[in-house]
């Protein structure tokens, strides 16, 4: 939809200048619209003005980039801290970190079973879905690990601040 506005902007402003020109030089309207199109420019100013677009443009998009976050600097580094792994049962787990009045908590907790090959296996109802694995046995408690997550995860925070 802009492009359509954007078009009518022009179309607006060339019919208004021949318009003007009509008048000013007392021309018929189609005698002025040809005048119009007839303008020539050089290309080397279609090519500068080309080449300022496009620096302006990538200015612009570098200095609204930085502030379209709505994280600081240091909550940005602790949504880093997203993912841990436990090498002696073969466990990885994976998670987002967001902010609730500035404390720090978990959301999407995941876990995977690293037993079975370079590509990690996701639980399904807590457990390995692979039957016969270690972690297929024993049924993880969720609640229990988010809150020692957190709490790991609070820890770092406080580090930061």
């Amino acid at each position: 939809m802009s492009k359509v506005i954007a078009v009518g902007i022009v179309a607006i402003i060339t019919l208004s200048y021949t318009k003007f020109l009509s008048i000013s030089e007392k021309v018929t309207f189609k005698e002025a619209f040809d005048k119009i199109l007839e303008i020539k420019i050089p290309i080397f100013y279609v090519l500068v003005g080309v080449i300022v677009y496009w620096i302006v443009s990538v200015i612009v998009r570098k200095i609204f980039k930085k502030n379209s976050s709505i994280y600081t600097k240091k909550q940005r580094k602790l949504r880093e801290f997203n993912t841990t792994q436990n090498n002696g049962d073969g466990l990885l787990y994976k998670w987002n970190v967001f902010f609730n009045h500035q404390t720090p908590f978990i959301a999407d907790l995941t876990i995977f079973c690293t037993k079975h090959g370079q590509t990690p296996i996701r639980f399904i109802g807590n457990k390995c879905s692979v039957s016969g694995c270690q972690n297929s046995q024993q049924e993880i408690d969720m609640y229990k690990l988010k809150n020692l997550i957190e709490s790991t995860l609070i820890e770092e925070w406080e580090k930061l601040k």
